[in-house]
């Protein structure tokens, strides 16, 4: 009698239990997020179950996506638009360099996936044959409308079709495409122009104002570190309370400067970290950034309360951060989620626009806080090695950052006319 064959269908042998069944999937199939199943003694049972779950597995490969218990790829068909990217994640924005590091850094892959998944939304299906020059352009014109238009905006479109001329790029490199075939090559839209935007000093007062009115005391002291430091939410979401520490300084001027008068023994406090960058090679900066006084104090103040917290929570936390999620909800008082964070730091400004005078707060942006310290740092009269300095820049990329984070100021163009104007009395 010839013996019924169910693919993936597995018989287990135990001296104890007897045989029991399971559905195993394929090493391409586990790839793709199938997931072993225990079905049971019973074998008539076992191999209706294993012929659902196989049927479940065609309707995938020919584009279905499957209800489990455990979230599947979808399948891409071979050729299409779909496949393509899912190749360039795999082997690009999710691959890793031949010593086993990541390509990408997390907020890197952040923006390739929005990106991607956009152009996996308007041309997915389609053999890559699909994406001509002249589709590209239709794409410019949809995507590049303001946003109040249905499109993207500028910025957003250009992101998107410099992502789709990268992709076939790499579909050029694979061999995937002719050389020269790429269709997004010239999609003829100009980069957007970098943002000139800065935070003035009432701008800080209305955000505090709304921080508290919406019951989020904690986002000032975000502001607070953030001005102070010029570092990016994810960095500071991340301050632990081992980094805030004492910071050695020699020079007794300097050190007289983070001092109160009253207590010449006091410590110097401040954030000691790691920053790492993102680029064609892994660069971690070293920085140490002494706080003022009334600063230490605050972010000391918050360690205090938020260990408290911690060691009372069931089970305890171990791990103390120096800022947490003040919004309602199961996450209340525990370590920032990026994406919290940012809802969070959104929701104040949207309020503190509601301000009279500060409607043009619900346009700035995190981001703008380092342009901002920059552009105070330069009133001040500050160098170059100073604002690389405070932002862990190293001296090649100084200049550049200055021409996006330091705008010409009327404030900084004064005060060197004002300059001018004293030599000229001292000389006449």
């Amino acid at each position: 009698m010839a013996q019924i064959r169910i693919p993936c269908l597995v018989p287990k042998h135990s001296k104890h239990a007897g045989t029991s069944w399971h559905w195993q999937p394929s090493a391409t199939l586990r790839k793709a997020g199938w997931t072993p199943k225990a079905l049971g003694k019973d074998q008539a049972a076992a191999i209706a179950a294993a012929q659902v779950i196989n049927q479940q597995v065609e309707a995938w490969k020919a584009g279905g996506s499957p209800s489990l218990d455990k979230p599947v790829q979808a399948r891409r068909q071979p050729g299409t638009v779909a496949a393509l990217i899912a190749r360039y994640r795999r082997e690009h924005v999710d691959g890793k360099k031949p010593d086993g590091r990541e390509r990408l850094r997390p907020k890197t892959r952040e923006s390739y996936d929005i990106a991607l998944r956009r152009i996996e939304e308007w041309a997915g299906k389609h053999p890559i044959s699909y994406v001509t020059p002249a589709r590209v352009g239709t794409l410019r014109d949809a995507t590049a409308k303001p946003i109040d238009q249905n499109g993207l905006g500028h910025a957003a479109a250009f992101n998107l079709l410099k992502t789709l001329r990268q992709l076939f790029a790499f579909a050029e490199s694979v061999d995937m495409i002719p050389r020269g075939a790429n269709p997004a090559t010239s999609f003829n839209l100009s980069p957007p122009p970098p943002r000139r935007s800065i935070w003035e000093r009432d701008d800080d007062a209305a955000f505090d104002a709304a921080a508290h009115a919406l019951g989020m005391p904690g986002m000032v002291l975000a502001r607070e570190i953030a001005l102070y430091s010029a570092q990016r939410e994810g960095d500071l979401i991340a301050f632990i309370e081992n980094e805030f520490c004492e910071i050695e300084i020699r020079d007794p001027i300097v050190r007289a400067a983070f001092q109160p008068d009253d207590t010449p023994d006091h410590r110097v406090m401040g954030w000691v970290m790691a920053q790492t960058k993102t680029s064609t090679d892994y660069r971690r900066t070293e920085l140490s950034i002494p706080f003022d006084t009334a600063l230490a104090a605050k972010v000391d103040a918050a360690i205090r309360t938020n260990r408290a917290r911690d060691r009372a929570a069931t089970p305890p936390r171990l791990l103390t951060h120096v800022l947490v999620d003040e919004s309602e909800g199961a996450n209340k008082h525990r370590a920032w989620k990026k994406r919290d964070f940012c809802k969070a730091f959104r929701k104040i400004l949207d309020h503190a626009a509601k301000t009279p005078g500060r409607e043009h707060m619900d346009k700035l942006t995190w981001h703008d806080i380092k342009r901002t310290r920059v552009v105070r740092l330069r009133r001040k009269g500050y160098g170059k090695e100073a604002i690389g300095a405070i932002t862990g820049l190293d001296p090649k990329t100084i200049d550049e950052m200055l021409k996006v984070y330091g705008p010409i100021d009327p404030t900084i163009t004064a005060a060197a006319l004002a300059a001018d104007l004293k030599s000229e009395v001292a000389q006449g």
